[in-house]
């Protein structure tokens, strides 16, 4: 079945659709606790303009889209960017999933949390931001049957006004303490056939886990059905001890250090790093938070980027952003054969148009 592509433009605050536009060059991306990013160009030569409504379902910063293929929404974001060449009369349009709206909406009030489940917290930060007025996107919550609620680790945070902290940084924070969770906004059509988004929240996180017993789980094969590979190794980004900074100055500064003993121990060169998170005045929060730091980068980080044909098995659509896939790669850098579980950490599209789709899907192993 050929794979059909709609663009819908919606307003951002109200969601109702006020166009959908003849897109191509699209390609866009889901990630991991990001904002993913979405690119489409619309030749305006030849093209009734004021009747499809570009200029007022465009606006950036005021308008959202919605991809949708084969009748099912697979993408939704914020339309940021908008630019226009009058030499080949082409609009480039640049968006970010909806997640990025709250990288632009602060904590403007000192909001407490003695002894709550993480999860309550981050669900509560997204409530608090759709309460303010002009500020809701008409979210629901946890509507995707896999997130979670609760998730059992129990947290003490207190966000003060003066810090204008913005919503979606206090979410990520917490997600990256060592006991942390997945989260994201999904769009899907509602029971009336409107789009509709959801912010979801995983614990202990999202997608499915690796079983060498269930068949089902995605494996991808050089020889087979990888089309081609990036196997980077970056050891400017690896680190065995690292401080923690919290609140405070001087010699009150809140400090926490964690090292990979093990990695240490073996024969590894001290490699140290810090992270900043001046607004964390909890020791156990800022340990954890610095733990998972530790743990995403004791050894040199592997991204290993796989690009994949859409429709051969596993096809688009049977696997998803958070599962374990298996990867199997024999070529001359690896004579030996790689065969590692590795998580989906972000999937992109190129939607084609002229041909085939293709699918990159970035893969990493750890606590990502």
């Amino acid at each position: 079945m050929a794979t059909l592509y709609r663009y819908l433009f919606a307003d951002l605050l109200t969601n109702q659709i006020l166009a959908e536009l003849p897109l191509t060059g699209v390609t866009f991306t889901e990630q991991l606790n990001v904002a993913g990013t979405f690119t489409g160009h619309l030749l305006l030569s030849g093209i009734d303009t004021a009747g499809l409504n570009v200029n007022a379902a465009t606006i950036p910063g005021r308008c959202a889209i919605y991809v949708d293929r084969n009748g099912e929404l697979v993408w939704g974001g914020v339309v940021w960017l908008r630019e226009y060449s009058s030499a080949d009369q082409r609009m480039s349009l640049t968006a970010r999933e909806f997640l990025s709206y709250y990288e632009r909406r602060r904590i403007t009030d000192t909001l407490p949390y003695t002894g709550y489940d993480q999860l309550a917290i981050a669900l509560n930060l997204m409530n608090y931001a759709e309460g303010k007025p002009h500020g809701s996107l008409g979210l629901l919550f946890n509507q995707d049957p896999g997130s979670s609620s609760t998730s059992g680790v129990i947290i003490s945070r207190l966000y003060y006004n003066y810090e204008l902290k913005t919503i979606f940084q206090a979410i990520q924070d917490l997600s990256k303490a060592n006991n942390g969770f997945d989260f994201e906004i999904s769009v899907y059509y509602d029971g009336s056939g409107n789009p509709a988004k959801s912010f979801n929240t995983y614990y202990p996180h999202s997608g499915t886990r690796y079983d060498p017993n269930n068949p089902s789980i995605p494996v991808f094969e050089l020889p087979g059905n990888i089309v081609e590979y990036q196997y980077p190794e970056d050891g400017s980004k690896a680190a065995n001890e690292i401080y923690g900074l919290g609140a405070g100055s001087g010699f009150g500064k809140l400090v926490e250090i964690v090292d990979d003993s093990t990695k240490l121990a073996t024969g590894w060169p001290l490699l140290q790093e810090q992270g900043n998170f001046t607004d964390i005045y909890d020791p156990a929060l800022l340990t954890s938070i610095t733990q998972g730091m530790l743990n995403a980068t004791s050894y040199p980080p592997v991204t290993l980027k796989i690009a994949v044909p859409a429709y051969i098995d596993p096809v688009y659509g049977t696997y998803e952003l958070g599962d374990d896939v298996r990867v199997i790669i024999t070529d001359s850098r690896f004579p030996d054969t790689l065969d590692t579980v590795y998580r989906i950490t972000a999937i992109s599209i190129d939607a084609g148009e002229d041909k085939p789709e293709r699918v990159t899907l970035t893969v990493t192993q750890g606590s990502i």
